[in-house]
């Protein structure tokens, strides 16, 4: 009972947090400008974006299959594809249940044992973590610039002030020294700390899921699948530029930033990113200058573009994940 009150909590606490980045992308939107673009787009790239997505879907099912052959254990191509489909239709429900649907799913219809699939979803995690993290770092090289005024721009939207944001080089670097001075003054107090072994055991984590990858059979094809999955992330938002006559001639070192801005809003935890991907991608744009109905006009075709592909790719899975369930039983009894 404490269990689902705590979801219910965290559900309503998530909802809440999407609202409020609503409010802030749209409380000032010019709906009439934004009607008017919507009208005007080109939807073939944002089909062609859509496009792009379910093919990441695709290739992230076949890469999760490579992890699971040194296992001894392998599913069906479109069983592991499927379950992708449906972890990702569950994170736009309800942030943070896709890992376990998507594992539920594979089991369900490869009868591979829930430990070994969290597994490799772990590894996966790491592997994302870390290119999404070299993109922030390119990010951070190629557009200082823009990020502070991003930053600029989202502390005065946040509290209602037109005043400038921290700067991000005095933050970087007065954070890491703070560390380094606490860390050495408490570091046997910090060693002893619960969230310290957790951290250490974290590590240890990613240490082992290396391992692990040095197992896969076919590291090219797995070297591939990950920029594959990669490129159509950045792809499927810069078509979408050539949707509107605003963004039309953006290039792509900027489109990098806008999609670095949007990796943001998809991490906040809200169902789907809605809300928070809209803001923070149409203050990416109005720092590169674009109109802020046309850079919400912007956000809304991505954002929608891709939640729609995703609503069709995990309702079109589910029928296939329940035929695949009783082909097993049957095989079984």
């Amino acid at each position: 009972m404490k269990a689902k009150f705590k979801d219910i909590l965290k559900y309503l606490l998530f909802t809440a947090i999407a609202g409020f980045f609503l409010y802030l992308a749209f409380n000032k939107a010019d709906w009439s400008k934004m009607l008017e673009d919507f009208r005007k787009a080109d939807y073939r790239y944002v089909f062609l974006s859509m496009l792009m997505g379910y093919a990441a879907f695709i290739s992230r099912g076949l890469r999760w299959n490579l992890l699971l052959e040194p296992l001894g254990k392998k599913a069906k191509p479109w069983n592991a594809i499927n379950a992708i489909s449906i972890g990702y239709f569950a994170n736009a429900l309800v942030p943070r249940a896709g890992e376990v649907m998507r594992c539920t799913s594979l089991k369900e219809t490869d009868d591979i044992p829930l430990e070994r699939l969290f597994g490799t979803v772990v590894l996966e995690r790491v592997i994302d973590g870390i290119l999404l993290l070299c993109l922030i770092s390119l990010a951070f090289i190629t557009q200082l610039g823009n990020l502070q005024s991003f930053f600029d721009q989202a502390f005065a939207g946040a509290d209602g002030a037109d005043g400038q944001g921290p700067d991000l080089k005095m933050i970087l670097g007065a954070g890491f020294l703070v560390f380094l001075i606490l860390f050495f003054v408490f570091r046997k107090r910090i060693q002893r700390h619960p969230l310290f072994a957790k951290v250490r055991e974290l590590w240890q984590g990613f240490k082992e899921g290396f391992k692990s990858l040095s197992k896969v059979k076919n590291k090219w094809a797995f070297y591939g699948h990950t920029l594959f999955i990669w490129s159509m992330y950045f792809l499927m938002i810069y078509v979408v530029m050539f949707a509107l006559p605003a963004t039309e001639d953006i290039n792509l070192s900027n489109g990098l930033f806008v999609m670095v801005a949007g990796g943001m809003g998809m991490v906040v935890p809200t169902p789907g990113g809605i809300g928070s991907y809209h803001y923070l991608v149409q203050l990416a744009l109005s720092v590169l200058g674009v109109d802020q109905a046309d850079g919400l006009t912007f956000a809304t075709l991505v954002h929608s573009g891709q939640l729609v592909m995703t609503l069709i790719a995990g309702f079109s899975a589910l029928p296939m994940v329940y035929r695949a369930r009783r082909i097993l039983k049957r095989s079984k009894a």
